[in-house]
């Protein structure tokens, strides 16, 4: 009697287990290097947002994803303003309409691409049904106080978005 009330209560456990489907939504995943270093945003103080977020806005016309790093205080922006609808595909930042922005306020450093100081971003996917966007992107920013440059490379997300 013991044997089979052992099974069925192993074989209970089994299948709610194998029932169990994890959260498809995709949580915080962003990485790249910034001047040679890898980076990764991170953040347990919840009043200042996710570590990393992607945001759809004014009808789907400007993207922008934005990562923070708590430790460092380091926060990375990038910023796509179109007159049409955000679709896949890749957007330069060679003009005041996209950027891409790295800040140190540690040490007050602000790194700003422009003229001469660019790169790019590319929207792999943007699945509007689920909400989920996956890009990579790229550039170099000048501090124009300091002259100082910072590459950011091999950048990558992976991201639920938020419209508005």
């Amino acid at each position: 009697m013991t044997k089979i009330f052992t099974a069925g209560v192993l074989l209970f456990v089994i299948t709610c287990f194998a029932g169990c489907k994890k959260d498809d939504k995709i949580t915080d995943n962003f990485k790249c290097k910034v001047n040679g270093k890898v980076w990764r945003p991170g953040n347990t103080d919840f009043k200042y947002g996710h570590a990393a977020e992607a945001h759809l806005i004014d009808d789907g016309k400007t993207f922008f994803v934005t990562a923070y790093q708590e430790g460092s205080r380091q926060s990375i922006t990038i910023s796509i303003f179109l007159g049409t609808n955000v679709e896949p595909g890749t957007y330069y930042f060679k003009n005041s309409t996209h950027s891409a922005v790295l800040v140190d306020p540690s040490n007050d450093l602000k790194f700003v691409t422009q003229q001469g100081y660019d790169g790019s971003i590319e929207i792999v996917s943007l699945d509007k049904g689920s909400k989920t966007v996956t890009g990579r992107f790229s550039f170099k920013a000048l501090d124009t106080e300091t002259n100082n440059v910072a590459e950011v490379t091999d950048g990558q997300f992976n991201l639920q978005y938020y419209p508005y």
